[in-house]
């Protein structure tokens, strides 16, 4: 069982620092974990497996790694993983 989390990003700032009016805000849609380990697709197979090892080495965000692992998972190739 996978949990799916989302994420909702809103920009309340200007690049200068100046605060936007309600306006001007944007408000992004949430997006699920799926969503983003599409993100990962460019990746050749054994560059997002390496990149999923040097993530685990360095003990990266749980996030990443969760992303990864989904992206790993969707390519069916948990079973290279840990080789």
């Amino acid at each position: 069982m996978t949990l799916q989390q989302t994420h909702t990003i809103e920009i309340t700032g200007q690049p200068d620092g100046h605060p936007l009016r309600e306006s001007e805000r944007e408000y992004f849609i949430p997006r699920r974990m799926s969503e983003k380990a599409a993100l990962l697709r460019p990746l050749q197979d054994h560059h997002l497996l390496e990149v999923y090892k040097e993530a685990k080495r360095m003990n990266l965000s749980a996030e990443f790694i969760e992303l990864l692992e989904e992206a790993i998972a969707e390519r069916n190739l948990s079973h290279l993983k840990e080789v």
